[in-house]
């Protein structure tokens, strides 16, 4: 993490660009959706596909797993994980720290699915099965290794052995899950810490790095709303709260935080946030309610949809590559919710509340 994150340089994204055209144009488009979604069986889909870039993850999945969306599953994640491997490789040096900073967020987002999963004892291809392999956990095999662990403190000592400097980042909240049994304070301490070295990493004044910070500006203030939410009704003190804040954002500053993290109702708290938590948060609101999942997922939505505006008011620049980030992981997500909807009989009205559309 803040051995990998390194100052970003000048560089010329002209080539680099036209490949990440190339591959943003092999997306899903939101026309391709309805289809799949109405197919009879993740059987179905998997047929389907075959007909698609995924083929030839699809043919060597099934050769290892005989269930379709076990199958499915472990295609979407080489798929991806191969994109994100290719994505890096074509990236010019200097501009490789502005994808560090990007994969550091799915990195997080891992460990968040780990400890959540793993806390409450989900089925371990459950887990695998919303994994995002990038950055230190591009390969399978390490999330594979992760996904051995009996309880949290053995993945703690996982990343301890190897050397990751997320041990560290999860350690001091390991004491309250013992006692209480909530991960709350260390998916929170995860956030923050990575937050801080992006910010610390992308200081410089090369070009990008103006681009990439208004992300991670977008990003707190969603991060402070969500963490709004996790923390209602637990009874945290001010100065708890205080703790749990994310410096960076735009609208939700420090002050703001605390004092909405003491509301009673969460009506109140929705209205408030609806107020001043500007524009991105609002419409997030707005399709969301008060469900974090779907608030997660609304979040990460409008941090794509950002990143791509800036993708064509400046399609030189690594917005682009940004925001193709963001599409990928989407049409993975996508794929997966589709292929699990279709296995267990899942509605299609149910099924599209969760489908956001990358392209």
């Amino acid at each position: 993490m803040n051995a990998a994150i390194r100052r970003p340089a000048d560089s010329d994204l002209g080539y680099f660009n036209a490949r990440v055209r190339a591959m943003r144009g092999s997306l899903f488009r939101k026309p391709d959706y309805e289809p799949l979604m109405r197919l009879p069986s993740a059987d179905a889909l998997m047929e389907r596909l075959k007909t698609s870039r995924y083929c030839p993850h699809i043919e060597a999945a099934s050769s290892r797993h005989k269930a379709a969306l076990d199958a499915l599953s472990t295609a979407f994640m080489t798929e991806l994980s191969s994109s994100l491997a290719m994505l890096w490789k074509s990236a010019p040096d200097g501009a490789r720290p502005l994808l560090k900073a990007m994969y550091s967020h799915w990195e997080v987002f891992d460990l968040k699915i780990l400890l959540r999963g793993i806390a409450r004892e989900v089925r371990r291809e459950e887990i695998k099965a919303s994994l995002i392999p990038a950055g230190e956990f591009n390969a399978a095999a390490s999330l594979d290794a992760l996904l051995t662990s009996k309880d949290i403190p053995d993945l703690i000592n996982f990343l301890q052995t190897w050397g990751s400097p997320y041990a560290g980042v999860l350690k001091p909240g390991l004491a309250e899950y013992k006692r209480s049994g909530r991960i709350i304070e260390m998916e929170l301490r995860a956030d923050i810490v990575t937050n801080s070295l992006q910010v610390e990493a992308l200081s410089s004044n090369c070009a990008g790095t103006r681009i990439m910070r208004g992300w991670l500006a977008l990003k707190a203030d969603f991060q402070n709303a969500l963490t709004l939410f996790k923390i209602f009704g637990e009874g945290y003190s001010p100065a708890a709260a205080n703790g749990f804040f994310m410096d960076g954002g735009v609208n939700l500053k420090r002050e703001r935080f605390v004092r909405l993290a003491a509301m009673k109702e969460k009506e109140e708290l929705l209205a408030s946030l609806a107020s001043i938590g500007g524009a991105a948060v609002r419409k997030a609101l707005d399709l969301s309610g008060t469900d974090p999942v779907l608030m997660e997922e609304a979040a990460e939505d409008a941090m794509k949809e950002r990143l791509k505006t800036l993708s064509i008011v400046d399609p030189l620049s690594i917005a682009l590559a940004a925001s193709f980030i963001y599409m990928k992981v989407r049409e993975i997500k996508n794929l997966r919710l589709i292929s699990r909807g279709l296995s267990f009989g899942v509605p299609l009205d149910e099924l599209r509340l969760f489908i956001f559309y990358p392209v």
